[in-house]
């Protein structure tokens, strides 16, 4: 396997497509909501979960019909902007709030700050597979197959972020603990296996929630009130669940 990673999605060398003949898979990391509340929603229950940049695209696509032709239901329209509810929306985006009694079976439509960003900017892969700490396992299992993967981290407003950082960095040493010679990696990969296990020696949902509270993304989440989150987002493989979307159905992500 060759493991390249972007610590922000403008690294990918165009900013709005993965810069590479053929990506297999794209992993994309945004700890600090979007990814982690994708994974808890899947689990919950929800039937797909389709990403959009802007706020104006999601409300059209929340329609009904809008995504599914032959669906009179609406979806549910769920994000963030700088970490808060966006107006009108039905959910925000704290993992709290994806309960199965709120989300199962339903659409759910969501557009965050940074990470649906990178959701896009991952578009030319293959599949897309949404990482978090909850589904780190689950996510490892999935690509091990793959010849190219491209983790790519939303960051914090244009910026590098600690926590997909260490994320990332988590998801490459167990491929090189599976793999072993067999892992190529980028130089950006090993920055962060580096920085993951320069920070989190000994990784636990207490040293890991310890850690975000250190990071930009956990700065701004602090300051708006949502600390909690902090420790859902770092509860360790806690959910056996991938979010997927491949180009042979590219409308939204699904359980795997």
């Amino acid at each position: 396997m060759r493991l390249i990673t972007s610590l922000i999605p403008s690294q990918t060398g165009t900013g709005t497509a993965i810069a590479s003949d053929k990506i297999d898979v794209a992993v994309v990391i945004d700890v600090l909501r979007a990814t982690s509340v994708a994974t808890v929603a899947m689990a919950a229950g929800a039937t797909e979960i389709v990403t959009c940049r802007e706020i104006s695209d999601a409300r059209s696509r929340a329609l009904p019909g809008a995504v599914d032709p032959e669906s009179t239901a609406p979806s549910l329209l769920c994000g963030e902007r700088e970490c808060r509810p966006i107006d009108g929306f039905q959910f925000g985006n704290s993992p709290a709030e994806y309960t199965p009694a709120l989300v199962a079976g339903k659409r759910l439509i969501l557009t965050t700050t940074n990470g649906t960003r990178a959701v896009e900017v991952a578009s030319a892969a293959d599949s897309i597979m949404l990482a978090s700490f909850l589904n780190l396992s689950a996510v490892i299992d999935a690509i091990m197959d793959a010849d190219t993967v491209h983790v790519v981290c939303a960051g914090t407003n244009g910026d590098v972020t600690g926590e997909d950082v260490m994320l990332a960095g988590a998801i490459i040493d167990r491929c090189q603990a599976r793999l072993g010679s067999a892992l190529e990696l980028d130089d950006a990969s090993a920055i962060a296996k580096a920085w993951w296990h320069a920070r989190q020696p000994t990784p636990s949902p207490a040293s890991l929630a310890a850690a975000f509270s250190e990071t930009a993304g956990g700065r701004n989440l602090i300051r708006v009130g949502y600390e909690a989150d902090l420790a859902r987002c770092a509860a360790i493989d806690t959910v056996p669940v991938v979010p997927v979307r491949t180009r042979k159905s590219p409308t939204g992500f699904t359980a795997r």
